[in-house]
C-alpha cells in the first residue's frame, strides 16, 4: 500500500516538522505533498515557516522578518531520492509528478513534492485569477524543479521503458 501525506505548509512545517523530519531521515516509505499557500489560509492569515519574507498579513501587520524556510534543502539534507517543486499550471507534470513520487518512495523511502497553491482568500484573489496567480509566481520565484537520485532514476527510467515497450506491443496487436 501506498502511503501519501498531502498537508498545508502550516501543518506541515510549523506544526508537523518534527515529526516529519524525524520520518525523513528513517527514510520511511511514504510520499509528502506539501500545498504550499505560504500562509495559514484557514485560521485568520497568519504568517508560516513558508511565507515569503517581507509579506504583510492580517495577523502579522508588520511584516515576515524571516525568509521562507528551505523546505527542498531540508529534504537533500534528509538524503530523500525524490524531491520536486511544482505548480498547478501543467497537470501533465503535476501528474508524472506524482507518480514519479509515489513509486520512488515506493521502491526506496520518503520522497517530498512542494506545491504551490495560490490563497485567494488571504490574499484577495478573485478566483477567475487564481491559475494567472499560478502561472505568475511560477515564473517569479516557484519554477518547475526536480532532483532524482541516481537509483531512482535508474528505477524510474526502466519502469517507463518497460511501459513504453508494453504500450508498443498492445499497439502491434491491435492491427
Amino acid at each position: 500500500k501506498d502511503v501519501i501525506v498531502m498537508c498545508g505548509d502550516g501543518g506541515l512545517v510549523d506544526i508537523g516538522f518534527q515529526g516529519l523530519m524525524h520520518s525523513w531521515f528513517r527514510h520511511e516509505k511514504f510520499s509528502t505533498f506539501m500545498l504550499d499557500n505560504e500562509i495559514y489560509g484557514n485560521t485568520g492569515g497568519q504568517e508560516s515557516g513558508m511565507t515569503e519574507k517581507g509579506l504583510v498579513a492580517k495577523m502579522s501587520p508588520r511584516g515576515k522578518v524571516d525568509d521562507k524556510m528551505d523546505m527542498m534543502g531540508l529534504a537533500r539534507v534528509a538524503n530523500l531520492d525524490y524531491i520536486a517543486r511544482i505548480v498547478p499550471t501543467n497537470p501533465a507534470r503535476v501528474v508524472r509528478t506524482a507518480r514519479r513520487a509515489i513509486l520512488v518512495a515506493r521502491e526506496f523511502g520518503a520522497t517530498y513534492v512542494q506545491a504551490y497553491t495560490s490563497c485567494n482568500i488571504e490574499y484577495s484573489i478573485p478566483t477567475p485569477d487564481v491559475m494567472q496567480d499560478a502561472f505568475d509566481v511560477e515564473k517569479d520565484r516557484y519554477g518547475f524543479e526536480e532532483e532524482i537520485s541516481p537509483r531512482a532514476k535508474a528505477y524510474l527510467d526502466d519502469i517507463e521503458k518497460k511501459e513504453k515497450a508494453a504500450a508498443k506491443a498492445a499497439k502491434a496487436a491491435k492491427k
